[in-house]
This record gives C-alpha cells, structure tokens and sequence, in this order.
C-alpha cells in the first residue's frame, strides 16, 4: 500500500512538473528520500519476521505423521497466533484429536486447549538490551559450536528470494537443509536426532489477520503463572 501510494503521488508530480516546469529530478529525490526513510523507520531492526503482518499455512511430516497449523502474525512477528487443529489416527480405529491456540503478543503467551477449554498465560522472561546482547551472544555461540554450515545458494521459494542452507550438526545427530527468507524458514528437509524430518510453508497470505485472533476466546478457563 506504500508503494502503490508513493507511485501514485509520484505520477502527480511528473504531470504537475511536466506542465508547469521547475525541477523534476530534484522534486523526485526529494519525495523519494524523504517515503524510504519513512517506511525505514517504520520497520524493527529486531523485526521476528520479514513481513508486518498476515498469515502463513505450514506442514510438518514427522515417524510418518502429517502435521498442518496456521501461523497469524502481526507487529512484524512480535504478535502471533498459532492455530494448530488436527485429527491423527495413531493405530487403526484410534485418532487424536488437537484443537489449540498459541498466542504471543510480546513477552505475554497463552496456551488454550480448545478441548479441555483451559489454557495458561505466563510472561517469558525479560533482560535489559545489554544483557539480553551478552545471553544471545553467548547462546549462539554454544548452539553453533561445532554446527557446519555450507551455502548451496539462491532458491526461489513462493515467489521469494531464499537462502539454501546445507546444516550438519554431530551433537543433535543432524543433517538437513533449510531454504530461507530473511529470518523466516520456508523449507526444511533432513534427519533431527535421526529422525526423518519435512517441513514446508505452503501458502502466505499479507492480509491483515483479525484483531480477534490475538485474544483469548469466551468460555476458556486461564491459569496464570
């Protein structure tokens, strides 16, 4: 929408100019320098995710068993909610039935059973943007300790640019490959532990999702930690 409305004012101008002379090029690098910082300046250096808002459709397949939730996110990722309801049959004539709802909004979480209708809210643990720096620092560095990682290139994925990433890691028995856009991983396909492993995003949708799904639903019963 941005881009649609910076074009259109843009458009403007070179009529406008056309017409009635003066300066062109300046007038555009005005207009244009002044939106792109702007829009810059709306975007989180520590964005979740590389989009503002929306929704993305995501399938697991794990010991031969298929897995689908929707992810709704907002706020660049800061806001999600994880829909996840399946029905899994375990052993002929016995299924599972999953009907939950995980909402972040920040440092809050819910975890709603829609079955149980109950569910938890706990706030994650904060630190300060220095010590947060040191613990991330440090974490990253004992998780790729002795990771091997090798770039297999650009791989379009969904219409998006993406990263293909060929990751072994000998101390949590993994082997697998990952295709990427910016922070957010399209595609997995490997062994964790072992363990044959796929996931995949099949379909993102940039609609703003609705304000009523990062709230917790009527009739559910919270237990606060």
């Amino acid at each position: 929408m941005k881009n649609l409305a910076f074009i259109t004012v843009l458009a403007s101008l070179v009529f406008m100019t056309a017409c009635g002379g003066g300066s062109i090029k300046k007038k555009i690098s005005d207009l244009s320098g002044t939106i792109e910082e702007k829009i810059s300046s709306d975007v989180p250096k520590n964005k979740k995710l590389p989009f503002e808002h929306g929704s993305y459709v995501e399938v697991t397949e794990a010991l031969g068993i298929e897995m689908k939730k929707t992810v709704y996110f907002d706020k660049w990722g800061d806001w999600t909610a994880t829909q996840d309801k399946s029905e899994i049959e375990i052993v002929k004539g016995y299924t599972s039935k999953t009907d939950k709802l995980d909402i972040v909004k920040g440092k809050t979480h819910w975890n709603i059973d829609f079955i149980e209708k109950t569910g938890t809210q706990y706030d994650a643990a904060e630190f300060s943007p220095g010590m947060g720096a040191v613990l991330g620092a440090a974490m990253s560095a004992k998780m790729t300790e002795g990771m091997e990682m090798e770039e297999l290139g650009t791989e379009d994925y969904l219409g998006y640019p993406c990263k293909k990433i060929h990751i072994k890691y000998k101390d949590m028995d993994m082997d697998v490959t990952t295709v990427t856009y910016e922070n957010l991983t399209m595609q997995m396909d490997g062994k964790v532990s072992g363990m044959e492993v796929k996931s995949k995003i099949i379909s993102i949708d940039l609609t703003p999702p609705p304000a009523s799904i990062f709230e917790v639903p009527e009739g559910i019963e919270i237990q606060k930690y």
